[in-house]
């Protein structure tokens, strides 16, 4: 938690002219190096975790995102905390090794198993699958806030956009009125981008540059969350589809579970 008086990100980096978000998170790099230790159906948990936890920070930086970013720090948690208990593992095999112990109903409804790591508190994490959905959500979430910000004069319309796109269609109306409220209070681009580097030039530069590895990772996460029957949204084209390397081998269509029940309990932001 922030100390009492301890200033927010976005302060400290306006008073103390410290290095702007993009370098000081080292997001990119953190992506790249998530997107080199990807196999072409496999992401590593560890990984994606510390790129995660990089990308959703960029919340520290628009005023009334304190929530959402609070429940996606959460499930990032998970991933990394799972992911140290489990060396070397991917994403696939630690939801694989879940389904083995649980169904998937069980699982999107929060079971917790007794192994499982603990959290700050001494209690165990949730499990991977259903952390995994909403971090995969709220990755998208950002993504398509970042695209929408290159074109968009307005911070709040790339913010409705990336709700819009993600996690809107899985919230009822009380945390959709919620979401309302605080994209209200986003800064302007100006000075929000001012935050992400020195000139606009260099920040769209660099978004630019990263969101391809990001939506290549979605892109080997998506097939497989749609799989095993989690997955159940509708999503921008280019996210969750099939695997950019392994759609140029294969013409085969990603399989769709979207009959299938979505059994996810809509708490809060997701998590």
């Amino acid at each position: 938690d922030q100390a009492p008086h301890e200033p927010a990100l976005a302060e400290q980096l306006l008073r103390h002219k410290m290095p702007q978000w993009l370098v000081e998170s080292c997001v990119s790099d953190k992506f790249k190096a998530c997107r080199a230790e990807c196999g072409d159906s496999s992401v590593p948990a560890a990984e994606l975790a510390d790129a995660a936890i990089a990308l959703i920070s960029i919340f520290d930086l628009i005023k009334g995102m304190g929530i959402a970013k609070s429940d996606m720090m959460g499930n990032a948690d998970v991933l990394k905390r799972q992911a140290e208990a489990h060396p070397g593992a991917s994403v696939q095999e630690l939801i694989k090794k879940e389904l083995e112990q649980a169904d998937l109903k069980k699982l999107l409804s929060g079971h917790k198993f007794k192994d499982a790591p603990l959290d700050d508190k001494g209690k165990n994490v949730q499990n991977v699958c259903v952390s995994m959905l909403w971090l995969q959500r709220a990755l998208i979430f950002i993504c398509v806030l970042l695209e929408t910000l290159q074109t968009e004069p307005k911070l709040k319309t790339a913010v409705d956009a990336g709700y819009a796109a993600s996690l809107k269609q899985h919230h009822g109306f009380v945390v959709k009125g919620v979401f309302a409220t605080a994209s209200n209070a986003a800064p302007s681009k100006e000075k929000f981008v001012g935050l992400l580097a020195d000139e606009e030039e260099a920040a769209m530069s660099a978004i630019t540059e990263m969101l391809p590895v990001v939506k290549e990772i979605l892109n080997i996460l998506g097939p497989f969350m749609k799989e095993i029957g989690a997955e159940t949204g509708n999503y921008p084209p280019g996210y969750l589809c099939a695997a950019i390397a392994a759609a140029a081998k294969s013409a085969a269509s990603v399989p769709s579970h979207a009959s299938r029940g979505n059994y996810v309990r809509l708490l809060a932001w997701g998590g």
